[in-house]
């Protein structure tokens, strides 16, 4: 397993998985937050200047993707992801972040607990809902590709100063 991520590198550059609601406040007010399709309309449109509207022109945050995954059978949202969300991905990264050190693609997860570590092979899983509530999607390789060995735990602290699991975080994707 990768060391924990505990400084704000992930609000400025890679891409992240963030779920703790504190972390995002700190990043940007909810009205700046765009939608998933705003996110794959840019990427269909080669990403053109003037309408990402980055939040301190380093960082994208995105909500919606549990949504669109929860509507899809599983293996189509498998399909989904790896074909149309990674190649956005992809391309936020090459086009915006110029190779990935200098933008960040934030996905914001409303449910912590759908995210599951498994241990054996240091890979992360979403669990599905509804009718398909026995199926995991294996998210961390849809989104990172060969990368998802790399993917490192953002630890924030809580009002307390205790260590909170808040997110994950990729440097870069192959």
């Amino acid at each position: 397993m990768n060391p924990d991520l505990h400084d704000n590198t992930w609000n400025s550059c890679g891409t992240s998985l963030l779920w703790d609601t504190t972390a995002l406040k700190s990043i940007c007010s909810f009205d700046a937050v765009r939608s998933l399709r705003e996110l794959l309309r840019l990427h269909q449109a080669g990403w053109p200047d003037g309408s990402l509207n980055l939040i301190n022109n380093r960082t994208l945050v995105v909500a919606g993707l549990e949504a669109a995954m929860d509507t899809l059978h599983p293996d189509a949202a498998v399909e989904w992801l790896e074909q149309t969300v990674y190649q956005a991905v992809l391309g936020f990264q090459e086009v915006v972040a110029d190779g990935g050190s200098q933008a960040a693609l934030i996905f914001w997860l409303a449910d912590r607990n759908r995210i599951v570590h498994q241990p054996s092979d240091n890979t992360y899983h979403w669990h599905c809902t509804g009718e398909h509530r026995s199926k995991k999607i294996p998210i961390g390789s849809c989104l990172w590709n060969g990368a998802q060995g790399d993917v490192r735990r953002i630890i924030t602290v809580d009002s307390e100063k205790k260590p909170l699991f808040s997110g994950l975080y990729q440097q870069r994707i192959s």
